[in-house]
């Protein structure tokens, strides 16, 4: 069998009466069921799948023999539909159990609603695990889509309507989209990416049998190339010259934001790397978001941080106060050059001027390191090595060279070609005969 989990629908009733909801993965599938079961939210064990029901609740015994009941049926339908050699899918197993348990059709409103749905959704992006990595989802996760619900209510209220999964039209797709350029004032970057997650989520509840509209296949997540930042070289010493010895909590932070650098590790592996992880001059680590393992050779800077902290880098602080005490030390490395950035926000193009220390966040370390190296002329294949770029598409997104920069690359190149080749001559493989000189002649007595 798949994972089962029983779940209370808060959304309807009261917290003394809350019905329960099956909630079924299968084969990278998802089945929702009612059974018609109610408890109150002080009698529900959530984390139980033997006795969800306590003891002290008064319908115990008959609420976790019925749960137990359909878990069964669940296994012998399974087990009938592997042997008929069918596919098993949510409504075919809905279907199934409702025979089985002569349940009576669900009402319409008993079905589960799209902003029901995303409390389910957001529920299950707490314990789930992705595909290919077998590694529960970020934390950040069940906080991104909260903030898409917050999104899609806000516009729900500035709509005076609900919007349900049949809604999901062209209509509501066009005016979901002016609503988050012309009162949100959102970037391409950050709508795009808003619909993006609306579209997974619909997918989830097509998988799961709750959603039959396929209007989804019609959204796409619109997006525009960011104009980041790079450190170069100069740029670094500065900041590790940084004579920070007064203010020890920016000290620290510039020491691991230098490891980034020249590791080229993300803000979640270069902030966590332990003792362990270092074996002879190589650091050797398990990224965390793709679970790659990457080899990673130890440059002076980041081998001389390492071992003032004997190894043990000092605990990282959240990314905001990271990024916050990064711009403080940007600032007192003297990086303070004009950057212009170019933006489409509420559907027009916006021009920004910034101080460079501005822009500095955590992940400029992992772009400096990538475009540093791709500067240097190192084969991208092996900087991609180091990063963990499967692509290098998606490597290339990293490289932020100027148009200046850009010249002098293709400058350079040119000029490497044209260089003559010095030939050498061979060396004799043989030794050369020695000329033998003439006799000289005698004269002859007279």
């Amino acid at each position: 069998m798949g994972n089962i989990k029983y779940v209370l629908n808060k959304g309807k009733g009261k917290k003394t009466n809350r019905p329960i909801l099956i909630s079924y993965h299968f084969n990278g599938q998802r089945l929702f069921y009612y059974p018609g079961l109610w408890i109150a939210e002080g009698d529900f064990n959530k984390d139980s799948k033997e006795t969800p029901a306590k003891s002290d609740c008064i319908d115990s015994i008959y609420i976790n023999n019925r749960l137990k009941l359909i878990r069964n049926y669940i296994g012998e339908i399974e087990n009938e539909t592997l042997a008929r050699r069918e596919v098993l899918t949510p409504d075919v197993l809905r279907a199934e159990l409702d025979k089985r348990l002569k349940a009576k059709p669900l009402k319409p409103e008993a079905r589960v609603t799209l902003m029901q749905y995303f409390d389910l959704f957001i529920e299950d992006t707490k314990t789930r695990t992705n595909a290919q990595t077998g590694r529960k989802l970020s934390k950040a996760m069940p906080i991104k889509y909260t903030n898409i619900k917050n999104l899609f209510n806000d516009f729900c209220t500035y709509e005076g309507r609900g919007y349900d999964f049949n809604d999901i039209n062209e209509t509501f797709h066009k005016r979901f989209i002016a609503y988050m350029l012309n009162e949100k004032d959102y970037s391409v970057n950050t709508y795009g990416r808003a619909l993006k997650f609306v579209k997974t989520l619909l997918i989830a509840a097509t998988k799961a049998g709750i959603n039959s509209n396929n209007y989804y296949l019609n959204i796409t997540g619109t997006q525009e190339a960011s104009e980041s930042i790079y450190l170069n070289e100069t740029e670094l010493q500065a900041i590790y010259k940084l004579d920070l010895s007064t203010r020890p909590h920016l000290d620290r932070v510039r020491d691991l934001f230098i490891i980034g650098c020249n590791t080229g590790l993300r803000f979640s592996d270069y902030t966590t790397i332990k003792p362990d992880d270092i074996q002879g001059e190589r650091l050797r680590i398990v990224t965390q978001k793709t679970n790659s393992k990457v080899v990673i050779p130890l440059m002076p800077d980041a081998k001389a941080i390492l071992q003032k902290y004997n190894f043990q880098l000092p605990k990282a602080i959240s990314n905001q106060k990271f990024n916050k005490y990064l711009k403080d030390i940007a600032e007192a490395a003297g990086l303070k050059e004009t950057v212009i950035t170019h933006i489409t926000k509420g559907g027009e193009s916006t021009e920004t001027k910034q101080f460079k220390y501005e822009l500095v966040t955590s992940h400029v370390a992992r772009r400096s390191f990538a475009t540093n190296y791709y500067k240097m002329g190192v084969d991208t294949l092996q900087i991609m090595a180091i990063t963990g770029h499967k692509t290098e598409k998606e490597f290339l997104k990293y490289i932020k060279v100027t148009g200046e920069e850009k010249a002098d690359l293709f400058e350079k190149s040119v000029n490497d070609k044209k260089k003559p080749k010095v030939v050498r001559k061979p060396k004799a493989t043989t030794k050369p005969k020695h000329e033998t000189k003439p006799k000289p002649k005698v004269k002859e007595a007279e």
